[in-house]
């Protein structure tokens, strides 16, 4: 039996609309019951990054994003672990949790095409049903033609969330620069929060 949840993890740095309308399109889309957020503290292909807000910041800005929605929750399980954390490790105890064969995961174009070098690869491609977002343009025979021998055998849909073109990566820059950027989060008080 698969799970009607997904699990969305991500490091948040910060969240902002495009998160919550992919969360959001893949809950109705797909059916589901319950999308779970994963704050990632300290994720392995991100270890030196000197941009991360902290992690209580982070889980904040994220608890705030999403307490409007009943079908969206946190999980803090990955803040508990020391070291590097293993998105495998979270998948398998959450299926055990849930008694469940296979999980549904939201992920990123990007994400996605990188599995082979995540760890335990093969191990997490069995476990999960992936949810793709694509980058804004793409059809799901450009996602296709994009894909390694790897991802043959996987488990996978594309997500028909609108092309949005945002990224934490731009919120953080037009912050910076001094840009506006107040109407890509998710609300004031996310805003707020991320300002102060």
């Amino acid at each position: 039996m698969n799970s009607n949840i997904a699990i969305f993890p991500g490091t948040f740095n910060p969240i902002h609309i495009g998160h919550l309308m992919i969360a959001d399109t893949a809950l109705i889309q797909f059916g589901l019951d319950k999308i779970v957020f994963i704050v990632s503290p300290n994720p392995p292909n991100k270890l030196n990054s000197k941009e991360f807000l902290s992690i209580n910041k982070r889980v904040e800005l994220v608890e705030s994003a999403i307490q409007s929605n009943k079908a969206f929750e946190t999980d803090l399980r990955e803040l508990k672990r020391e070291g590097p954390s293993f998105t495998i490790d979270t998948v398998l105890e959450m299926k055990a949790e849930k008694k469940v064969g296979k999980l549904h995961f939201i992920l990123g174009l990007d994400s996605f095409l990188s599995l082979p070098s995540w760890q335990k690869a093969k191990e997490l491609g069995e476990s999960c049903k992936f949810l793709v977002a694509p980058r804004p343009g793409w059809l799901e025979i450009d996602v296709a033609d994009s894909l390694s021998s790897f991802h043959d055998d996987l488990d996978w849909a594309l997500i028909d969330s609108p092309p949005l073109a945002i990224s934490s990566t731009l919120i953080r820059t037009r912050k910076q620069t001094g840009l506006s950027y107040r109407y890509l989060m998710p609300n004031d008080e996310v805003f707020e929060k991320y300002n102060f």
